[in-house]
């Protein structure tokens, strides 16, 4: 699709868009940057409006979809100098090892990343403020914040898996 095309389309569906992820989810301006990433990265050949109006929004139910298995995985993260708590649940022994040994991985895996970086990631998973907020007090722009906690968790993910630690992907 011509980039002008898409631009266009992209420009008269944004509304629709917004308002449909808006009754969806917390954060749909969020949400939205990520439907229009990856609309432009497909590039799909949609040859009329309404075709490209249904692949556009099959997309952002699939981003809603994950958006919500990312909020039920989310493990949060106490900084250091709180002092370790242990969980309470009836896990085994061996799960709070593991979630030790997983917490080891992640600050060492953060100790060697950029602080901005680092900065975003905290933000995001000990303070859960949202990515426009994060952008504003960086003062980059909102996809800047974006990149930043997605290597991050790149990062992140790699080093556990690296360490055997991660869950495998129901994917």
């Amino acid at each position: 699709m011509h980039a002008t095309l898409l631009d266009s389309r992209i420009d008269a569906l944004s509304p629709e868009l917004l308002a449909f992820l808006g009754r969806r989810t917390r954060e749909p301006e969020e949400l939205m940057q990520e439907v229009w990433l990856k609309v432009a990265r497909a590039n799909p050949d949609c040859p009329d409006d309404r075709s490209f109006r249904a692949y556009v929004f099959a997309v952002a139910r699939r981003q809603i979809i994950d958006a919500h298995r990312r909020r039920q995985a989310r493990v949060s993260l106490v900084p250091l100098d709180a002092g370790v708590r242990e969980p309470v649940s009836a896990a085994t022994p061996d799960s709070h090892a593991d979630a030790r040994r997983m917490l080891a991985v992640v600050e060492d895996t953060l100790a060697t990343l950029q602080p901005e970086v680092v900065e975003v990631f905290r933000w995001r998973t000990t303070h859960t403020l949202s990515f426009k907020e994060i952008a504003a007090r960086q003062g980059v722009p909102l996809n800047t914040a974006l990149g930043r906690h997605h290597r991050a968790v790149k990062a992140i993910g790699a080093a556990l898996s690296q360490a055997g630690l991660r869950p495998e992907e129901s994917r």
